[in-house]
């Protein structure tokens, strides 16, 4: 059984609030968002690949899932060659808690993650508006060259991306907001 997330909750993520940004930038929103909004807002941005993926449920009930992750490209920010992070969302016991518009992350994937700050209250980092700020990568997708794709779910489009001037024009982004 899957548990809706409290209104209250969604509503205080929506805001940013539970994750420190800013008035005005939405940590928390499925709209797209163009690469200098995201690095903006990002405390961490890394190329990962998931070691692990736990889903626990906290004593409040809420559940989250904690990922280990392989830093394959660190790119801003501080990071461990192997990151523990937890998120909201999963499945424990036979109940589950989804939250809209998150990235579906699982073992073996390799992703560029665009990561909030820490939230004060449940040590949370999400990517910055969420799978705004997730890219799927695809080692040798086409004549064996890297691809990075992003699903939008608002309207089911993909958009596919080169994984090397993708990961150029983020570092040029990143340098120039130094």
């Amino acid at each position: 059984m899957r548990v809706p997330i409290p209104a209250f909750l969604l509503a205080g993520l929506a805001a940013g609030v539970a994750f420190g940004v800013p008035a005005g930038a939405s940590t928390m929103t499925t709209e797209s968002m163009a690469l200098p909004e995201l690095v903006a807002h990002a405390e961490r941005i890394c190329e990962v690949q998931v070691l692990e993926a736990t889903p626990a449920m906290l004593a409040d009930g809420t559940i989250e899932t904690r990922y280990s992750f392989a830093t394959i490209t660190p790119i801003k920010g501080d990071m461990a060659s192997v990151q523990d992070i937890s998120m909201p969302g999963g499945e424990v016991a036979g109940r589950g808690l989804i939250l809209p518009g998150m990235p579906d992350l699982n073992v073996g994937d390799r992703s560029i993650l665009f990561l909030s700050q820490v939230s004060a209250d449940k040590q949370w980092r999400v990517p910055v508006g969420l799978e705004a700020g997730a890219f799927e990568v695809q080692a040798g997708a086409v004549a064996g060259r890297a691809q990075v794709i992003r699903q939008h779910e608002e309207d089911g489009e993909t958009e596919v991306r080169d994984y090397d001037s993708f990961l150029a024009e983020i570092f040029e982004e990143v340098d120039r907001q130094g």
